[in-house]
């Protein structure tokens, strides 16, 4: 049971923790390495695709912008040790090299005259000297960009290339108005983000699109719709007077700034949501049925179904409609949402449950999701955002991919899942809910993040077939003031994870980061499915689990832990804590033991145009135990003196038995020991019980050993060179949280890790909780 005497405890790495980064990277000895006739045959093949490039050189010339290439590589080569001597093969002078990432596995390369391209074609003809380069690209092409065919009445955007050059990219965009001009095809140049432009054409033909295939851009597709997201249905008559939640002017409440479809103003609202800046819509253009459901579930939702989803009654609202009652298209929505954040810069946490008409793809991420990644990043907010709904259940079909937007890194995707279990066993108690899309989001991130109840849909039969033979049960609200309705999807999920992080922000006096606070409801997440889904499932379905409320997520008890640690790691220095304060009260029997948890969130560079690279910063972590201290060697004493001996990493998923853990069911709500590294991954979770530990490791717990913690950041070769070229110096912004708790629920660990932090000399404290608030449900 969570208890308030026990707080969530901050620390500061000492002096003494912070050390240097060696170079490192090292081209030999690839596995992957051609040799004799099979690297002939490769480096002939390569040749000959440079000779045609250059046969074609004429033919494709756009005056004043160089030429673009992809390159594809092998799946083992993409690593950044290996990309960092395979792109220097195509840096031939000025104005040439990489500009982009394309899907999964191709760099994209500008190079500006056939001399150059001469020259790149004897850099693949050595095989001596460029063994390696060569083994790892498979094809040498022009670039062709992506055309979707048009399959609807809808505008179309074309996406400009960007060629890592101011002047290029104005010069590639006039050439492309030139170009529209000249065959009467009317357009507008819109700004998805500040590097990111886009034309969109309001009259597109299949003749016209063979014409936009020739020009400097990287894509043409239809823009994606929306359309008003709320189906009505017949409500029960509204009995809300004894279930109301009235609104106290000396109490604090948390606050959500809404982007939807708008709220009417009524006895349910009023006091509660109030009209916010940037709305482009007068009210007659409207229909404010979806917003006003999911204000009076934020407000009222406890309360009208009996529950107990959110730590505090009522709930404060922003209301700026974004989506007019006809629709709207994805970049008149994303300039909505940045004016609506801008327009009302005191809201830190945002809801967004609208969803765009498409899926995300698999190798590469949306323009909408890195506009809202941008977004988040220069207002500093969390934007909560809906996984979307599909309809497949019906069909008895899986439900399909996260809808556009939904991958945005910055936000906190929401999926559903189901409350409770239906007389046939079609819906199953908290298992993802049958509508809930699913991840990941592209190069494998684990999306949606978190997920909670967003209503249940139970089957009225047994095989049920056809929409009629399901009903929509659990969260109640009004669309309209006058009739309360069931309603599912993960529109409804969405605002309570927003309205428990706005009561984290809230309960702590707004002293955490938009990166700390979500860093602390995905740390307080749990699965609690029965049976067990395997861990593939459950990250792609479920995320990290159903958060806490917050009441219970910023304590613990007597029996746990929970240290938080924030900073800004510069490249080239590392954390290297050598006395992590473990709490010694955990040793029994000559041995550590304890559950531990531990999350960490970092702030990625993101850059767009690098396909599956979009994020271009990693942060390692490494948590365990070691022998001693030892004297560095005289190379690495330049940037650290000392060194760990015998390290043992407590997070690696290969050290852990299976039989150990099933024996151990008890903690599968808990673990998420997923496999080590996830590098490019902004959030990392673990999960685990020491007890689990295989017999053979079981040594490196012994009560001799010391426990460390290590971070230490790693950036893609695209944003270092950006980062050179621009004089900027690379960081990663983080947040650590680590909860270690005893199993036997009886060890003082919470003031035997205060006692060791004393005593290892830590700058600490707890956090201050807000005391003008009332929480009512602590369960």
């Amino acid at each position: 049971m969570a208890d308030s005497d026990f707080p969530v405890i901050r620390f500061s790495p000492r002096q003494q923790d912070n050390g240097k980064t060696p170079g490192g990277g090292d081209k030999a000895n690839v596995s992957w390495l051609l040799t004799g006739d099979e690297l002939l045959t490769r480096s002939k093949h390569l040749v000959s695709e440079i000779d045609e490039l250059k046969a074609n050189w004429d033919e494709t010339n756009i005056e004043g912008l160089p030429h673009v290439l992809k390159v594809d590589l092998i799946e083992k080569a993409l690593a950044n040790t290996h990309q960092r001597y395979i792109v220097p093969m195509f840096i031939v002078g000025d104005n040439t090299g990489q500009i982009g990432f394309s899907g999964d596995t191709s760099l994209v390369i500008k190079i500006d005259s056939k001399e150059k391209l001469e020259t790149v074609k004897n850099n693949l003809a050595d095989t001596n000297k460029n063994a390696a380069q060569i083994s790892a690209l498979t094809a040498v092409q022009f670039y062709v960009p992506t055309i979707k065919p048009k399959t609807k009445e809808s505008p179309y955007k074309l996406n400009p290339l960007n060629f890592g050059d101011d002047i290029l990219n104005k010069r590639a965009v006039q050439i492309i108005a030139d170009a529209l001009n000249s065959k009467d095809i009317n357009y507008n140049l819109v700004h998805y983000t500040t590097n990111l432009p886009v034309f969109k054409l309001d009259d597109v033909t299949s003749d016209s699109l063979k014409f936009i295939k020739t020009l400097p851009i990287k894509s043409a597709e239809p823009l994606e719709k929306l359309t008003n997201p709320f189906r009505s249905l017949d409500g029960l008559p509204l009995k809300y007077k004894d279930k109301i939640t009235p609104f106290d002017e000396s109490t604090d409440y948390p606050i959500i700034g809404l982007l939807d479809s708008g709220v009417d103003k009524n006895s349910l609202t009023e006091h509660w949501v109030t009209r916010g800046n940037g709305c482009q819509y007068s009210d007659s253009e409207l229909n404010c049925a979806h917003g006003t459901y999911i204000a009076t579930l934020l407000i009222h939702g406890d309360n009208f179904s009996d529950t107990h989803d959110s730590s505090i009654r009522g709930c404060e609202i922003i209301d700026v409609p974004v989506i007019p009652a006809n629709g709207t298209d994805e970049i008149t929505l994303i300039n909505n949402i940045r004016t609506a954040i801008k327009e009302n810069s005191s809201i830190r946490v945002w809801n967004l449950s609208i969803s765009l008409d498409g899926e995300i793809k698999s190798d590469e991420f949306s323009d909408f999701a890195i506009a809202l990644d941008e977004i988040q990043q220069t207002s500093n907010v969390i934007i909560c955002k809906s996984a979307g709904n599909d309809p497949s259940f019906y069909m008895k079909q899986n439900a399909s991919h996260l809808s556009i937007g939904a991958e945005s890194i910055r936000s906190v995707t929401v999926g559903s899942l189901n409350r409770n279990s239906d007389p046939f066993d079609y819906t199953k108690k908290n298992f993802p809910a049958p509508y809930s899309c699913v991840g990941p989001a592209p190069s494998s991130l684990v999306k949606p993040d978190l997920t909670h109840f967003g209503g249940d849909l139970f089957a009225s039969k047994h095989n049920p077939t056809d929409r009629t033979d399901f009903k929509e049960v659990s969260d109640t609200a009004t669309s309209d003031g006058f009739k309360l309705i069931h309603k599912v999807g993960t529109s409804f999920s969405t605002p309570k994870v927003a309205k428990n992080i706005a009561e984290l922000d809230l309960l702590t006096h707004n002293q955490y980061s938009p990166l700390a606070l979500k860093a602390l409801a995905i740390h307080s997440a749990k699965y609690y499915e029965t049976p067990n889904l395997d861990t593939q499932q459950r990250l792609n379905t479920l995320g990290y689990g159903k958060p806490d409320n917050a009441g219970i997520a910023l304590f613990g008890s007597s029996y746990s832990s929970t240290m938080i640690l924030e900073g800004n790691l510069q490249k080239g220095n590392r954390i290297d804590i050598m006395e992590f304060p473990y709490p010694d009260a955990l040793i029994k029997n000559g041995r550590y033991t304890g559950k531990i948890k531990v999350t960490l969130l970092y702030d990625p560079i993101l850059i767009a145009n690098q396909g599956a690279e979009y994020c271009q910063s990693n942060l390692e972590i490494r948590f365990g135990t070691y022998d001693k201290k030892m004297n560095a060697t005289d190379y690495m004493r330049r940037f650290n003196p000392l060194k760990r001996d015998d390290s043992f990493n407590t997070l690696l998923k290969s050290k852990y038995g299976k039989r150990k853990i099933e024996i151990n069911a008890r903690y599968a709500n808990e673990r998420t020991l997923i496999a080590y590294g996830q590098k490019y991954h902004p959030v990392k979770k673990y999960a685990f019980d020491l007890a689990e530990l295989r017999d053979s490791y079981l040594s490196s717990l012994d009560a001799e050993r010391h426990w460390f913690l290590f971070l230490e950041g790693h950036y893609r070769l695209f944003a270092e060179k950006e980062a050179l070229q621009k004089q900027k110096n690379l960081s990663t912004p983080f947040t650590l949280i680590i909860t270690i708790e005893d199993p036997d629920q009886s060890a003082p660990v919470y003031n035997s890790t205060i006692q060791s932090l004393d005593n290892n000399n830590f700058v600490h404290n707890t956090v201050e909780i807000n005391n003008r608030i009332h929480l009512s449900n602590r369960v």
